[in-house]
């Protein structure tokens, strides 16, 4: 157990992270990237040296060492990997190189996605504005350093320092390269359940709503949106997951936590509207969806194949197992909410590779792999909230 100051030593820097990476972007989206943003991401920086500071606390110090270690990697290994050499890096310099965080808006190079939100390439070429030339290590290596934040928060809901430990290492084993090499799915994931971790915090057994808390759920909810178009549906499906918990266990809305939620959509919200008035749209978007779904459902190895895929092997299955079973989730919200949303993910997920308008086994092998993943985390994550509070029998 910790004393009642300790979850400030964690919540404080990773809120004051996050908060330095809305500023970047509400500043870009004013009026453009130059020194408004430059400072921005230096005040990052000093953030992300403030909350060195936390090291004391052994739930922190796992978080500090992965990113560390991670850090060095991704500094060190140019990626060559399509999504973000012709995505992600493609659109941060763009943006380093016209100044505007809506320089994808133009149309040019539709292969490159230019509707996918613009948070990680803005801090990209913010990072490149900031050393003075463009390259492809540092500007990648912003991906990993923002991992930071949403596994310190994370850390600050576990209340064991070896179950802190255990979510580092699966974080690690889970996430893999992804967590280096300049893709947005591992980043996604750890979010997912910083979002989830900080919705459970907002609420109280007094069935009132944490305020100090409310911050750090609208900015990590906020940069969930702002990843890439799958983090909308996930802020979506945690929030819904989180309302639907506390409505079985304690009959009662949430209503703060909705209010917060619509709140951290603000930034996509005018995001979308840009995209909408540039008359952009994805490959997705413009498919028949339905259309190509309910054609692939009545052929079963259709969906046989692609459940076989979402389950990568035989790990998902003995873990829903063992959270269906445990009687102690269906009595904890963040536990519940946490399998509620993961499943519910993974529903959509379903749907999405049935509708798909390209060749399903070819979108499956590209891609299936990066895309469970938050399926994975939040179902782990969920598993490790029940292991740390094994013998407290205390409700989340």
């Amino acid at each position: 157990m910790f004393s009642s100051t300790a979850p400030d030593a964690l919540r404080r820097p990773a809120t004051a992270m996050l908060g330095c990476v809305m500023a970047a972007y509400v500043l870009a989206a004013a009026g453009g990237v130059g020194l408004p943003t430059v400072l921005a991401f230096l005040a990052l920086l000093a953030c992300t040296g403030w909350a060195l500071t936390s090291v004391r606390d052994p739930r922190a110090a796992w978080m500090l060492v992965t990113v560390a270690v991670l850090m060095v990697i991704a500094l060190g290994s140019p990626s060559d990997e399509w999504d973000p050499r012709s995505i992600w890096l493609f659109h941060a310099k763009r943006i380093f190189v016209d100044g505007s965080l809506y320089a994808m808006l133009d149309g040019y190079a539709v292969f490159s996605h230019n509707d996918y939100p613009a948070l990680l390439p803005l801090l990209s070429a913010t990072a490149a504005k900031l050393v003075g030339h463009w390259n492809e290590l540092f500007p990648k290596a912003v991906g990993t350093l923002l991992l930071l934040p949403a596994l310190l928060l994370i850390a600050r809901s576990l209340r064991a320092w070896w179950v802190a430990a255990l979510f580092a290492l699966v974080t690690l084993q889970i996430g893999g390269t992804y967590l280096v090499d300049g893709y947005m799915d591992a980043l996604l994931a750890v979010y997912a359940v910083a979002s989830l971790a900080t919705a459970a915090r907002c609420l109280s057994r007094w069935n009132a709503l944490s305020w100090p808390d409310l911050v750090p759920y609208v900015l990590a909810t906020a940069v969930l949106s702002l990843i890439k178009n799958e983090g909308m549906v996930l802020a979506g499906v945690i929030a819904v997951a989180m309302i639907a918990a506390v409505l079985l266990r304690e009959r009662r809305a949430p209503w703060g936590l909705l209010v917060a939620f619509a709140v951290a959509l603000l930034p996509l919200l005018a995001w979308k509207l840009a995209v909408a008035g540039a008359h952009l749209t994805n490959d997705l978007a413009a498919s028949d969806l339905k259309g190509q779904l309910l054609a692939r459902l009545p052929e079963f190895s259709n969906s046989v194949l692609i459940l076989k895929k979402l389950l990568r092997g035989w790990a998902l299955v003995p873990l829903l197992i063992l959270l269906v079973l445990w009687k102690r989730s269906w009595r904890t919200p963040v536990v519940l909410g946490g399998m509620l949303a993961g499943l519910a993910y993974a529903g959509v997920l379903y749907a999405v590779y049935l509708g798909t308008p390209h060749d399903l086994d070819w979108h499956l092998a590209t891609s299936v792999k990066r895309t469970v993943l938050p399926v994975f985390l939040l179902l782990t994550y969920a598993l490790l909230v029940l292991v740390d509070r094994w013998k407290e029998g205390e409700a989340a």
